[in-house]
């Protein structure tokens, strides 16, 4: 079995296990964002998301990211809205 049948039957395992996102905010200075599978777009003004079942977009002025990891991220600044979308289908 070489990596990449195992990174693809790893991948099907997760999203098998995982149903959800989970979004916490604390105030509008900091979003905690568990399950995000990639970042689509990012500066201090926007930040684009893919989560497991949508998108999502920030805006705000200051924004910041930290602690992107396999599981989640961290994004910090004053934050205007928090805005979800519907999740396109990525071509294999």
């Amino acid at each position: 079995m070489n990596v990449i049948n195992l990174a693809e039957k790893f991948d099907k395992l997760k999203s098998g296990f995982y149903k959800h996102s989970y979004i916490q905010m604390i105030d509008n200075t900091e979003l905690v964002i568990d399950r995000c599978e990639r970042i689509t777009a990012y500066d201090e003004n926007v930040i684009k998301l893919e989560m497991l079942n949508n998108t999502l977009t920030i805006t705000g002025s200051g924004l910041l990211m930290q602690n992107f990891s396999i599981d989640g991220v961290i994004i910090k600044g004053k934050i205007h809205s928090a805005e979800f979308g519907e999740k396109k289908e990525r071509k294999s």
